[in-house]
Parts: C-alpha cells; sequence; structure tokens
C-alpha cells in the first residue's frame, strides 16, 4: 500500500482577538466621562457662576428690605419711597442678569425652574409698585395719620382733619384700583409657581409653610381691598353729607358673653350730619324692659339653660350668632317702645374692648361718674381699671333701689366723644388705628336697614353675618353663651386644637376646645357687698357651626344629650355644661367635638374659621393628618388653604 508523502493538518479554530474589544469598553467610560465634563464645565459657566453672581445681587437686596421694614415702622415715607427706588433700581439690575439665563428657557428640567424666577422677579416688582402707589396716595394725609414729613393740612383742630380726610375718602379709590391691580398681578404670579418642586426646608427656612402663608396674605389682601371698596365708595351716606344720619349704639358687654358678642347692657343715640358727630339720649336696657313689659314665653334656649327668666325679655334676645338678626330684634324692640320719631340708619354695636383700646390711647377719661384709666386692677385680677370701675357702677351690691344704676353710659359716650374730637394731632393715628382694629376683631359690628348698604357692608365683613362659603370651603364657627354666670367671661381664656384628618376623600375634623379660668372666685355674697364678677360656678350654652349635611361622630363634655337641627345656612351641634359639671374658678374643663364634612378634600380644599364677635383671642393649632400646620393667635376670621 502507498503512502502519502504529507500530511496536512486541519486547521486549529481562530482564537479571538481581546485586544480590539478592550478598545472598545475602555472607550465607553471615557465617553461618558467625557459628556459629564461638559455638562459640568457647562453647567459651571452656564448657570453655577451667573447663578452665584445673581445670588450675590440678590443677598445685597435684603440689607435694603429690611431698612425699608424699619422706614415704614418709623413712619417715614420719603425715607420710604427712597429705598423703594434703590429696590428698583437692584431688581432691574437682576433681572437684566436673569435675563442672560435665557439659554436655560428650553431645558426641560431647568425650564420651570427659570420660568419660577421670572415670576418672583415680577411679584418683587409689583410689589414695590404698589408701595409706591400707596405711598403716593396718602401723601395728602401725613399729617393726619402721624407720619413723617412736612403736613399739607391746615386743619388745626382734630375735627377738622377728620372732615379733612372724610372729604378724601372717595378721592382714594383710583389709587385703590391701581393697587389692585397689581395685587392681583402678584396673586397670579403666586399661583403660576408649583412650590412642591422645591425642598420643604432649606437651612431652616420653611419654603412651603412661608411660601403658603405668602399666598395666603395676598389673597386676603386682595379681598379686603376688593371687598371694601363698596362700603368706602359710601363715605358720603355714612357721613350725612346729603342728609343727617342717625345711629342707634348698642353697649354689649362681652364680659356676660352672648351670642352676638355680649349681653346688651345700654345704648345711645349718636347723628351725623355733615361730617359733625353729635351725641344724643343713653339709657340702660332695663328702661327698655320696663317699657315692653313682654309677657312672651322664653323660648327653648332660654328656658332650657336660662336661670328663672320665664319670658323672653329684650335684653336676652339676642340669642343668634347673626348679628344682623340680632339687630333688627332690638331695632323693632326700640322703635315699639320709644315709638319712630327717629328713624335710624344703622345699629352700631360696641363692647367694652372698644373702651379699654380708646381709653388707653387717650391716657384717661375724665367723666361726671369718674375718672377712667386702663391700669391693672389687683380687684379684678390685672383687668383694666376702666372694667371694674364700670362694673361698680353699674352692678355692685345696693340695699336701696337705685332706678337709674346703669345710666352710667351717656357721661361716658360723651366724654369719650369730646376727648377723641379733642385729641393732639399725635394720638389721631393710634385712635384710628384702634378703631380699625376693633372693627376687624368683631369688636364694632354694623347693621343697615338699608337693602343696598347692608350689602356692601357684609361684603366688607363688617356685619357678623354668619357667612355662606362654596363648595370647596369648609367651614367653622363656635358660638358660646354665658347664661348666669356673673362677668365670668373678663376672666376665662379659650385654646382649641383642630384636627383634620382625610380618609377616602372624607375629611374628618377632631376639634377640642379647652376652657381655663386661672381667676379666683368672687365673693358673690350680695350681703358683704363685694362685687360678683368671677362666678365660682361657669354655665355655658356651645353650639357649633358647619356647613349643611355634615355627619356628627361623637361631642364630648356636655352634660346633655346634643342636638343637632340646620341654622342659617349650617349645621349646628349644641351642647351645655354648668348645672352638673360647671367650669368652676381657678380650673379647666374641655369639650370636643368629632364629625365628618360635607365639604370634599380637594387641591383647592379651604377651611373658613368664622370668629364670634366679642371673643378674646384664642390660641389655635391646626393639624393636618397629625402634622402640626399652623399655630395662630384667632382674633378675626380667617381662610386656611390646603391640599387634601
Amino acid at each position: 500500500m502507498e503512502l502519502p508523502t504529507s500530511i496536512t493538518p486541519a486547521p486549529s479554530p481562530k482564537t479571538p482577538k481581546i485586544k480590539p474589544k478592550r478598545k472598545k469598553l475602555l472607550l465607553i467610560p471615557l465617553g461618558l466621562l467625557f459628556f459629564l465634563l461638559i455638562v459640568f464645565l457647562s453647567g459651571f459657566f452656564l448657570v453655577y457662576l451667573p447663578g452665584k453672581n445673581l445670588l450675590t445681587l440678590v443677598i445685597a437686596t435684603k440689607t435694603e428690605a429690611e431698612n425699608l421694614k424699619i422706614s415704614i415702622s418709623d413712619k417715614d415715607l420719603s425715607l420710604s419711597q427712597t429705598i423703594i427706588n434703590n429696590l428698583k433700581d437692584q431688581i432691574k439690575t437682576i433681572d437684566n442678569k436673569y435675563s442672560g439665563l435665557s439659554y436655560l428657557k428650553p431645558l426641560p428640567f431647568l425650564k420651570n425652574y427659570y420660568l419660577d424666577g421670572q415670576e418672583f422677579l415680577s411679584i418683587a416688582n409689583n410689589s414695590l409698585d404698589t408701595g409706591s402707589i400707596f405711598i403716593e396716595a396718602i401723601k395728602p394725609y401725613q399729617d393726619f395719620l402721624g407720619l413723617k414729613g412736612t403736613a399739607t393740612s391746615s386743619a388745626k383742630t382734630t375735627e377738622d382733619r377728620i372732615t379733612f380726610l372724610t372729604r378724601s375718602i372717595e378721592g382714594l379709590l383710583p389709587n385703590l384700583d391701581l393697587v389692585e391691580s397689581k395685587i392681583k398681578n402678584i396673586e397670579n404670579s403666586l399661583n403660576s409657581i408649583d412650590i412642591n418642586r422645591y425642598p420643604e426646608e432649606y437651612r431652616g427656612f420653611l419654603l412651603h409653610q412661608n411660601f403658603n402663608q405668602l399666598k395666603e396674605t395676598v389673597a386676603q389682601i386682595d379681598k379686603l381691598i376688593t371687598d371694601g371698596k363698596p362700603i368706602l365708595s359710601k363715605t358720603s351716606w355714612l357721613l350725612g353729607k346729603d342728609k343727617p344720619r342717625n345711629y342707634l349704639v348698642v353697649f354689649q358687654n362681652d364680659g356676660e358673653l352672648r351670642p352676638s358678642g355680649g349681653f346688651w347692657t345700654a345704648y345711645t343715640t349718636v347723628k351725623i350730619n355733615n361730617d359733625k358727630v353729635t351725641p344724643g339720649i343713653a339709657n340702660n336696657i332695663y328702661d327698655l324692659d320696663d317699657k315692653l313689659q313682654s309677657v312672651i314665653p322664653a323660648p327653648r334656649l332660654i328656658k332650657s339653660y336660662h336661670l328663672n327668666v320665664p319670658y323672653l325679655n329684650l335684653r336676652d334676645s339676642n340669642l343668634s350668632p347673626d348679628f344682623p338678626t340680632d339687630a333688627q330684634i332690638f331695632l323693632d324692640a326700640y322703635y315699639k317702645a320709644m315709638g319712630k320719631g327717629t328713624k335710624f340708619d344703622a345699629v352700631v354695636a360696641l363692647d367694652t374692648n372698644v373702651l379699654v383700646d380708646l381709653v388707653g390711647v387717650l391716657g384717661k377719661l375724665d367723666t361726671r361718674v369718674g375718672t377712667f384709666t386702663t391700669n391693672p386692677d389687683k380687684r379684678c385680677d390685672g383687668c383694666p381699671k376702666i372694667i371694674y370701675d364700670l362694673e361698680w357702677i353699674s352692678g355692685r351690691p345696693r340695699n336701696f333701689i337705685e332706678n337709674n344704676r346703669k345710666d352710667f353710659l351717656a357721661p361716658v359716650m360723651q366724654a369719650l366723644l369730646a376727648n377723641v374730637m379733642g385729641s393732639e394731632k399725635t394720638k389721631i393715628p393710634l385712635l384710628a388705628d384702634a378703631v380699625f382694629k376693633n372693627i376687624f376683631e368683631k369688636h364694632i359690628l354694623f347693621f343697615f336697614p338699608d337693602a343696598e348698604m347692608q350689602a356692601a357692608a357684609s361684603l366688607a365683613n363688617i356685619t357678623g353675618k354668619i357667612v355662606s362659603t362654596n363648595s370647596d370651603t369648609d367651614y367653622f364657627h363656635l358660638n358660646d353663651a354665658n347664661f348666669a354666670s356673673a362677668k365670668s367671661n373678663i376672666f376665662i381664656r379659650q385654646k382649641i386644637k383642630h384636627e383634620v384628618s382625610v380618609t377616602d376623600g372624607r375629611v374628618e375634623h377632631k376639634i377640642s376646645i379647652t376652657y381655663t379660668n386661672p381667676s379666683p372666685a368672687s365673693n358673690c355674697n350680695l350681703e358683704k357687698g363685694d362685687l360678683c364678677l368671677n362666678a365660682p360656678k361657669y354655665r355655658n350654652l356651645f353650639r357649633f357651626y358647619v356647613p349643611t349635611g355634615s355627619q356628627l361622630i361623637k361631642i364630648t363634655g356636655s352634660e346633655i344629650d346634643p342636638l343637632s337641627y340646620e341654622e342659617l345656612g349650617k349645621q349646628v351641634y349644641e351642647g351645655f355644661y354648668g348645672n352638673k359639671y360647671p367650669l368652676y374658678a381657678k380650673s379647666s374643663s374641655k369639650v370636643t367635638l368629632q364629625y365628618l364634612s360635607s365639604v370634599k378634600a380637594s387641591k383647592f380644599y379651604t377651611l373658613y374659621l368664622q370668629k364670634q364677635p366679642g371673643t378674646k383671642g384664642v390660641e389655635y393649632e391646626i393639624f393636618v393628618n397629625g402634622k402640626s400646620m399652623e399655630t395662630f393667635n384667632w382674633v378675626s376670621d380667617k381662610s386656611i388653604k390646603l391640599s387634601l
């Protein structure tokens, strides 16, 4: 057999070329690093450095803003305007620098932040413009308002200065239109910013909370201006420029709290004719009741909770938390008792807080029934001396019949009016502040029989009317009534913890009210002759007003089974303590309400808290789903916006 001369070996499998693959793998991280380097350098030069320069400019405005705050506090109009002009120049510089970052606008991630910056600049410009408009508007009234600068009015007496101001109020309305326009621009800018894009807190500054509070404040200012203009346009009517206006002034003693603000104790009349104010007659409520000789059986609230009162007297007739309802009752009763010789254009209610604040500005009040001051009086555990003195005049124990023991109001009101009108120039702005503060806090209420005037006053929220709310707005009103517990409300304080929780879109409220009477009881033994102010036991009718259709879960702290009914377009939950379980002097008691609101949870949910007239500030804390959201002193109606 022939053998092959040579053997060709089989081809071996190709070995993979590893080296080229390693090159590819190395190119990927190098490319990524190069891309990140480009992004970093771009961010550094195009975002960080310009942003840092902008931040430096923004921080520089902080000093001027603080200076503006000081100048406003010092009431220096001229300096305030100078600082505003400086701030405008600084904002203009920032705006120009910021425009240089417009290349960020097309970028998906940075676009919204860039637009937010534009809105904040717009807010700054509109705010400064508002300040300038306001300063220009009030320049003619520097003298009246006690502001620094050259006096612009030649008026020499307080009455002349008041006339000068009131004759010019209607001329302020065009300026209010401009301010309103700027405020609406600010509100629109704030609404376009989504604060949820930012952290809740940055370097100790609560971004979300402060931003939401700013939105709420701006919305309230907008509402205040919008709702206040109709009543301001009626200034001529109010001041009797077309014909004399007659006012029936009712004095409510908030030391004995009643649904509309206090026990009706006395009244007076006032005439205003072409800006001139003339006090009229004054008398006590008991004289009107004597003339009426009511035999109307006591209604359910009186029969159930008052002590030994078989008939409905006028002094107990302000049973509604809605002041217009009560004011109409008083007006009708007055006409029945006194005739319609004088037709009243308005009913005005005042409580003791008004007297305290005005006398506090004046320093003292000399009258034919005594000299009054607001110095602390240890006989009433530090309450203002005027409170104790007036209570002593009207309520001290007597061993003889005194028909006119509550006729102190006439000399007090006449002296107060004379002192206000004759006060020195420096006190006028303080007196004006006191009046507006008491209107805002519902210590002064107005009712107008004229439908158009009443509508304007209601819009301005100066009537004590139980308000209507829309479907997105929740509502809460607490109303207390002291039945036969002396003047204990001088001493009693309240604290409210309001917990809001959401389950399946339903909003549940749990509200805890702590009533505290820190003072010792008065010696209410009439034979001893002491003044009975702080009753040993406090008896209280409490009612909660919430949206109709709400569902009660439970009430605690009531010694009666809670009642539920509808009134004034609200769902009412009623309870009482005082017979079995009173609030004792130097002690506390608690009432809780738990219910499901008929208002659904939503992104635009608003809680409207309507304060009872005549009440002191209440420490109020809001919790949402267990987290504390806001703590404030509840002194007036308040809207709280929550995204639920």
